[in-house]
């Protein structure tokens, strides 16, 4: 019996789990779907970290990816899902996110350059 492949992990701010399981209950991905829709999340976070904003600079890939995460991870998901994950819809998504977060430096100050 082939093993059957493992289920990808969904790093999750705690403020954010119910809002995630709504949308994994309520998109009810089979295995294939959501896998292809982390791999969508994590290709178009990256691309969307190149193409960063200049006041975001600083941020390396991973700082980007948190406050990502913190501030959109249940509506990047969803978008994802409601994509079935396809490559081919990657900058839909990457605008996405970057609406995400032109939302969020409306109400914050971005990060002053260290010395």
């Amino acid at each position: 019996m082939p093993a059957r492949p493992c289920l990808p992990v969904i790093n999750t701010p705690e403020h954010h789990f119910g809002a995630m399981f709504l949308v994994i209950a309520t998109r009810a991905p089979d295995d294939a779907t959501l896998r292809a829709a982390t791999d969508l999340v994590d290709n178009a976070a990256t691309a969307s970290w190149a193409l960063r904003p200049d006041d975001l600079a600083t941020l390396t890939q991973q700082q980007y990816r948190q406050l990502l995460d913190y501030t959109a991870a249940p509506q990047v998901l969803d978008l994802a899902l409601y994509l079935a994950g396809s490559k081919r819809q990657i900058r839909t998504l990457m605008d996405h996110i970057g609406r995400e977060i032109a939302e969020l430096l409306i109400h914050y100050t971005p990060p002053e350059p260290s010395a």
